[in-house]
């Protein structure tokens, strides 16, 4: 093995002292009692799972009128307005 010798494998951990264990540690004792919210990362986890589990929000009124206009034949598609859209989202413009 070249290089420093602190450095284990890749993913391994190596100590290079002896682990002290303080009594009355008030890490310790936090790290024992902590509860799942008071870690940034466990509520950004579950604020994330939380939103993945909604449904996409949907403007119903909207959706209502675009199937009954398709359905009466009164819908009309712009291409060239559909086709400038597509140009600026491939270039990431947003609109």
């Amino acid at each position: 093995m070249s290089g420093d010798s602190k450095i284990g494998p890749v993913g391994g951990i190596i100590r290079t002292a002896p682990v002290r264990k303080i009594a009355g540690s008030a890490d310790a004792a936090t790290a024992r009692t902590a509860s799942p919210d008071a870690l940034p990362g466990a509520k950004l986890i579950r604020m994330a799972s939380d939103l993945a589990s909604m449904p996409p929000p949907v403007d119903a009124a909207r959706v209502a009128s675009l199937r009954t206009a398709i359905a009466e034949g009164s819908y009309r598609l712009d291409s060239a307005t559909i086709a400038l859209a597509m140009l600026n989202y491939a270039e990431g413009r947003a609109n």
